[in-house]
């Protein structure tokens, strides 16, 4: 089954003012959901917009959604970046879906292995007769 990451701000951090523009976010907190219907799991990180770019026209705190602060996030970090984080995370993914196997202690390559001694076989006696 597909894998479905949902990208989510969490919280946003900023000034109450600079340059005279009001409530600027200079910070998103975000998280990263992935479920394939099997399994899920998350990352939570946060990313820094500084400097602000002045060429980008100033959006109103008001009219920011979900979309605008994590397209934001995901120019910024680039996309060899978001492919990575969905990456790591479809691996989790598929480790809850399918394990791995566990690991196993390994005799020591040098080391000549004793054999396990065998335990003596329990004796059986006859009841007794009177």
């Amino acid at each position: 089954m597909p894998i479905t990451y949902t990208w989510t701000a969490t919280s946003l951090i900023g000034y109450p003012v600079i340059d005279g523009e009001t409530d600027v976010v200079t910070r998103a907190c975000y998280t990263v959901l992935a479920d394939d219907g099997e399994g899920h799991t998350a990352d939570y990180s946060n990313f820094a917009y500084t400097p602000l770019d002045p060429s980008v026209p100033f959006i109103p705190y008001a009219d920011l959604t979900n979309e605008i602060i994590i397209g934001w996030v995901q120019y910024n970090i680039g996309a060899d970046m978001v492919a990575s984080i969905e990456g790591s995370l479809a691996i989790q993914v598929e480790r809850q879906v399918t394990p791995p196997p566990e690991p196993e202690v390994l005799p020591l390559p040098w080391v000549t292995p004793t054999p396990e001694p065998t335990p003596p076989e329990p004796v059986v006696s006859a009841p007794a007769t009177l």
